[in-house]
């Protein structure tokens, strides 16, 4: 075609460097660049069906996509719910309410701290599905986002960690609601 990396880059609105370590093998385009390349340089993408390290550094890239997606949902999810929580435990500290309304409050606290408990196992299930099915799987991975370590939720034990947290938390919330 005679062009340079350049003129493609400006044409395709994309950076001189991103042809440039596509070119290199140093990163792939995401499927939406991959199509315009095609139209572009007039090939098929069936011709580079057959590479299988494109292939998995694709599907590799469209699963980081995916779990950075459900990561915000998530986050942004869990976050809700918690500042709910923090700001109802607040009130119900700060001001005096009837013994009703105090049972009914705690009977609320009680189903969003499960809901947020549920939502936050479903979301290490979606992280950590590459050890589903492992029977070597470890009790503690890294976390997927941030510094730390996390229960992984397809180790056996995982599953009973959870258990054992939504009992303390009925039974605590049982025990403030009997005692009022």
């Amino acid at each position: 075609m005679g062009k340079t990396q350049q003129n493609v880059a400006d044409e395709l609105f994309l950076t001189r460097q991103s042809l440039s370590n596509w070119e290199n093998g140093e990163n792939f385009p995401d499927i939406p660049t991959l199509i315009e390349l095609s139209n572009y340089y007039g090939f098929s993408l069936d011709t580079i069906k057959g590479d299988e390290y494109l292939i998995k550094q694709v599907k590799k890239d469209y699963e980081l996509i995916n779990l950075k997606k459900a990561n915000k949902k998530y986050s942004l999810t869990l976050t809700i719910l918690l500042v709910i929580i923090m700001l109802m435990a607040i009130s119900m500290s700060i001001f005096r309410f009837s013994t009703p309304v105090t049972k009914f409050l705690t009977i609320i606290l009680l189903i969003l701290s499960s809901v947020l408990i549920l939502l936050s196992y479903k979301f290490l299930k979606f992280v950590y599905k590459d050890y589903k099915g492992d029977k070597n799987a470890p009790l503690w991975v890294s976390k997927a986002f941030g510094y730390g370590i996390s229960i992984n939720p397809y180790h056996k034990s995982g599953k009973y960690i959870l258990i054992v947290l939504i009992i303390i938390i009925f039974t605590l919330f049982g025990w403030t609601i009997y005692s009022m």
